[in-house]
């Protein structure tokens, strides 16, 4: 029997957590991190979660939420995944119309859905309207290969005062490519976000110094169970860029990972920001396949 019902958190952790492996392969994720994701999601994104059961197995998952960084911007989020095997049976479809009546009730003009490219997702985005209005590189590395070294006054956030890291993160998050508009977080809500997640390593997340300045920040998640790491961020602020911080950091993440255990590193780059993708290539990163966003207007 198939059947749709709200998400309980902790009762489906497991099962969601396998679906986003699923269908985000490059994804560095944990039932823990999954959890805490859901948990510290703001109150005023008005998230709302479904998931899909055969005979008690959860196969598919729907999220619809506003955005939660562009308020005020009539831009909406969707997600709809489905199990591999169980794809092609009507699932997805069902799932997609129960999220796009909350989409409806929250009176979104356009809807935003971000997911790692294929050919059954792409066609499912498109069959709906959907239309693609940007890319990431998905891109992996093994850091023990990595033999140069970083250079400059680097400092890990585990040993200094971690807004120094959200002030850089902030500034430089601005410029990244964007379908919609960024508004500064509060540094409450990015400390959540960011150095309360499970897999968060504040030992290998760095930031740049220039003349005694927070210039470039490095944010990396560590899952050591699987030995995988991901790059949560990494970014220079506008005045200190051109001068080699964002590899610097790049490569005090690197180097730590390797001293650490990991042996396949991620890290996503908007597929137009061609001089942080000359140093992904720099330093033997493969690109792979692309997260991408598909825009439909309501």
């Amino acid at each position: 029997m198939t059947s749709i019902r709200e998400i309980d958190i902790e009762r489906d952790a497991e099962a969601l957590t396998a679906l986003m492996r699923e269908t985000y392969p490059s994804a560095v994720v944990n039932v823990a991190s999954f959890v805490h994701r859901l948990r510290t999601v703001p109150k005023r994104a008005q998230l709302r979660q479904w998931v899909t059961e055969v005979d008690g197995s959860v196969i598919g998952r729907a999220d619809c939420s506003l955005t939660v960084f562009a308020e005020g911007s009539g831009i909406g989020q969707i997600l709809v995944a489905v199990r591999r095997d169980q794809q092609r049976r009507g699932i997805g479809s069902a799932l997609y119309d129960v999220a796009l009546e909350h989409a409806q009730l929250l009176g979104v003009e356009r809807l935003l859905a971000n997911f790692h490219e294929n050919d059954a997702g792409v066609a499912f985005a498109e069959a709906r309207g959907f239309g693609l209005v940007r890319a990431e590189t998905e891109s992996e590395l093994d850091p023990r290969t990595v033999t140069e070294r970083p250079v400059g006054d680097l400092r890990s956030i585990a040993s200094i005062d971690p807004r120094l890291a959200y002030v850089v993160d902030m500034e430089a998050t601005h410029d990244v490519p964007s379908t919609e508009p960024f508004e500064e977080m509060p540094y409450e809500e990015w400390e959540d976000h960011v150095l309360r997640h499970p897999l968060f390593t504040a030992e290998g997340s760095f930031v740049a110094f220039d003349d005694s300045d927070a210039a470039a920040v490095s944010l990396l998640i560590v899952d050591h169970d699987t030995g995988r790491a991901a790059n949560m961020f990494t970014g220079t602020r506008t005045a200190y860029r051109g001068r080699g911080h964002a590899l610097a950091v790049k490569l005090a993440s690197i180097e730590w990972a390797a001293r650490n255990g990991i042996t396949k590193m991620a890290t996503y780059n908007d597929a137009t920001n061609a001089p942080m993708l000359a140093v992904n290539s720099r330093l033997g990163y493969v690109p792979g396949g692309r997260r991408v966003e598909y825009l439909k207007v309501l």
